[in-house]
């Protein structure tokens, strides 16, 4: 699997550079990714007459793209520098990690692993590249200090569990060409910090028993902390380990200390402060005459879905968004 640089277009090199859903011959698909990575290998075993194809569906920290190389191949690489989570959609395929079969409906693979592939002549797949650092940053963040090891995955992945629930739902929407948190950069954000501690949450790793030893003692000082960055940064794209860091706690006494205290989730107080911003951006709107909509706010705090966000908002203050921003009282 080849390393896709997060920062230029298409994520592939040759003629799939500029084009988010680009076909190409695979022999020459194989031969620019050689050029280019030269771990990466990939031998054709039966070609497919419509030939390889590419589709980038979000590029941001994380990258997710399906790929279809137009053959049964056999391919990998011994030098990964980022995790991977690979999910057949089509076909049938084989993936061994290190010489050991991890075949399942979804693989996870890890930096400075050696990674064989085999796809079938109709395959396609959905890739996810989470950069290591960036994986290592949440961990840390979970922890509370670096961590002594280099993070490893369990490689096969339950489809049923929380993160492969998470990869089908994105599988079926990027087929639909709507992805769920495309609608801002706020959005984005929060949707990768979802899927990132997922991942950890629910998939077994080397630190998972780390995760759950007994935290530092919660303090009224740590709360206030957590509840005023939450108040000043609610504009911005917060992540669960900024508001630990805020509260000088770790993320898992943060998250034992708002469910013991306030009977609620670090994110999901966030998203009531958020919440009461729109609300009170909708007020003034009605009373000065703005031309700004209902969209504009919910999008200006966060929150992509607008059916979710109007659902919130109802239970919240007992009428639609929509009511207040009219001056309905």
């Amino acid at each position: 699997m080849k390393d896709v640089d997060s920062q230029s277009p298409g994520h592939a090199p040759g003629p799939l550079t500029n084009d988010p859903a680009a076909t190409a011959g695979v022999d020459q698909l194989r031969d620019l990714l050689e050029q280019q990575y030269p771990s990466y290998y990939l031998k054709i075993i039966k070609p497919h007459p419509h030939g390889a194809r590419y589709q980038l569906l979000h590029r941001e920290k994380i990258t997710l793209y399906t790929a279809s190389y137009g053959a049964e191949i056999r391919t990998g690489t011994s030098e990964s520098l980022n995790f991977y989570a690979i999910m057949p959609l089509r076909g049938a395929g084989a993936v061994t990690l290190n010489g050991e079969d991890v075949t399942a409906p979804i693989s996870i693979i890890g930096p400075q692993q050696k990674i064989d592939m085999h796809w079938s002549l109709d395959h396609e797949v959905m890739v996810m590249q989470l950069p290591s650092a960036l994986m290592q940053e949440v961990l840390e963040d979970y922890l509370g200090d670096p961590p002594r090891e280099r993070l490893r995955f369990e490689p096969r992945v339950n489809a049923t569990s929380a993160f492969g629930h998470a990869l089908r739902m994105l599988s079926s929407a990027g087929t639909s060409g709507t992805l769920p948190f495309a609608a801002s950069k706020l959005a984005e954000h929060h949707f990768e910090q979802f899927l990132l501690h997922t991942l950890l949450s629910s998939q077994s790793h080397n630190h998972a028993h780390e995760l759950c030893e007994t935290p530092a003692p919660w303090t009224p000082a740590a709360l206030r902390r957590a509840i005023r960055y939450c108040e000043d940064h609610a504009g911005e794209p917060i992540r669960l380990g900024d508001i630990a860091a805020a509260a000088r706690v770790s993320v898992r006494t943060l998250q034992l200390g708002f469910r013991e205290h306030l009977q609620t989730t670090p994110m999901a107080y966030l998203r009531s402060v958020r919440l009461a911003h729109a609300h009170a951006d909708l007020v003034r709107i009605a009373e000065t005459g703005s031309q700004t909509t209902v969209t504009d706010v919910a999008l200006r705090w966060g929150f992509a879905h607008l059916g979710r966000f109007a659902a919130l908002y109802r239970q919240a203050y007992g009428r639609p968004p929509s009511s207040t921003r009219q001056g309905h009282r």
